[in-house]
Parts: structure tokens; sequence; C-alpha cells
């Protein structure tokens, strides 16, 4: 019994904590987004913070931003993790464990560079006086440096993208790496018996032992690219902002009776993510069933 559940207990004090601080952090926020906690010294349940928040443009807009970057980011991320563990399983298929495992942690090198950190080099590689820029300058691919396509603090947010594509891509092989180690080489060599090539049994094998992994991740992605501040806040614009920036502008240079929209932001952010994770949780619920029935 001990055995069992000793990994449980061994967590339970940090689930406790975490959770304890998110819920209580979250709670706090959302009892004076609806005016129950009150800076002025008059606390009364108000609904204006929400309404003020969902009928201005610049809400909308930071919106708007916010889930084209984590999308775009997301996406591009996926498709590169994909690739890359398609190119180490195409190593290891020609039993170059070794060489996979090395380009695996050469991958994940960008992970060891905290996200500040990682913004500040997107900014010193990507500006129009970067380093790329001066390299395209002196081979002469540009005539000046002011023809290099603006990447940072753009309105688009391509910056942003770009440094979180850098950041969670190695996030994603690393997630699915260990589920491509699952794959036994007695099974490409059985593939080869029955005429599937490298591509068409990583497709039909590999990919539906990854897929589960791949679509969490992306979720994981997603969320945090959706919800994080310091990246969009060191190379976003002044206008539109992520709603994150948007959410601590407005906390920061308002006035106090302003803050109430701050949490509303946070509340409406936390909202959408949780929503977006109940719908992916129903679908693949009913996929599951659809496919035991189907087996059954």
């Amino acid at each position: 019994m001990w055995q069992k559940n000793k990994p449980y207990i061994l967590i339970f004090p940090a689930l406790v904590t975490i959770v304890g601080l998110f819920a209580g952090g979250f709670f706090e926020g959302f009892l004076q987004s609806i005016g129950l906690t009150s800076f002025m010294g008059v606390s009364r349940f108000s609904l204006y913070a929400y309404k003020k928040l969902l009928n201005t443009s610049e809400f909308w807009d930071a919106f708007l931003l916010t889930l084209r970057i984590a999308l775009i980011a997301t996406g591009i991320s996926a498709a590169i993790g994909m690739l890359v563990v398609f190119c180490l399983f195409w190593m290891q298929s020609e039993k170059k464990g070794s060489k996979a495992l090395l380009w695996q942690r050469f991958f994940q090198i960008p992970m060891l560079f905290p996200y500040l950190i990682a913004a500040y080099l997107i900014f010193l590689m990507c500006v129009q006086s970067g380093w790329i820029s001066r390299i395209f300058f002196h081979l002469g691919l540009i005539k000046k440096m002011e023809d290099f396509p603006i990447l940072v603090h753009d309105s688009f947010g391509w910056g942003i993208i770009i440094a979180y594509v850098w950041k969670t891509a190695p996030f994603m092989v690393l997630m699915l790496y260990p589920a491509l180690m699952k794959v036994k080489f007695s099974w490409i060599e059985l593939g080869y018996v029955f005429g599937a090539n490298r591509l068409k049994f990583f497709v039909e094998v590999v990919f539906p032992l990854l897929a589960p992994v791949w679509k969490m991740t992306s979720f994981i992605v997603f969320s945090y690219t959706f919800l994080a501040f310091e990246i969009p806040f060191l190379l976003g614009v002044t206008y539109p902002k992520v709603l994150s920036v948007y959410a601590y502008q407005i906390y920061m240079n308002g006035d106090l009776i302003d803050r109430p929209m701050a949490m509303a932001v946070n509340v409406l952010i936390i909202l959408c993510i949780a929503v977006l994770g109940g719908i992916c949780y129903i679908l693949d619920s009913k996929r599951e069933k659809e496919r035991g029935k189907w087996n059954g």
C-alpha cells in the first residue's frame, strides 16, 4: 500500500502549495473583478469591469493578437517538433542511435536559456540593425540595413512568434522523443518485410504513437504562449498589446478604480484556456469511445 501511494504522498506538499497559491490568487482576482474586494473602501457586486472590457476595442484587438500569436507559434513549433522527431527516427532506423541522441541534446540547447534571455537574443538577431541584417548587408543581399524586414516591435508580432518557436520547438522534441524510444528496431525490420519504407512506417505506425503526446504538448505550448508576459512585453509594440501586457498596463498605469478591469482580463484569459481544454478533452474522449466501439 505504501509503495503504491508513495509517489502521490511525496508530491502532495508541492501539489497543495501550487494549487493553493494558484487557486487563492485566481479567487482573489475574481473577487476583485466583480467588485467584492475594493481598494476604495466600498465593496459591492458589479460586472462593470467585464461590460467595459467587452465593449472596448482595445480588449478585442489584444485578444485577436494574443490568439494569432499563440496559434501561429504553436503550429510552427508542432510542425518543427514532428519534423525533428522524424529525422531522429530516420537516424535510429539506420542504426545511428548515438547520433540521434546527440542531435536530440543539441535541439534542447534553447531550453537552457530563460525566456528573458531568449527575448533579448531574438532582439539582437532580428532587429533591423541586428546580427542577421548585418550579415545580409555584408553578403550583398540587401543594399542597406533598413531594407531588412521589421521583425521586432512589429504590429503582427513576428518577433514574439520567432522567440516562442525558438523556445517551444525544443520542448516539443523533448516530450516526443521518449515516445519515439518505445519503437523497437524489430518493428522497422518487420515493416520492411511487408514492403513499408521508412516514411510509410513512420506515418502508419510511429505517428499514431506520437499523436497523443503531440496533441497534449501542443495544448501546453498554446496555453503558455496565450498566457505568457515576458516576451510580448519586451518585443511587442505599444498597440496592439497581448492580453497579459494589456492587463499589466491597466493595473500599473491606471487608476485604482480600473484595477478590477485588470483582474477581469486575467480571469477571462484563464477561462479561455479552461474552456479550450474542456473542449479538447471532450472531443478526445468521444474519439477514444468511438475507437473503442470500432475495435470492439
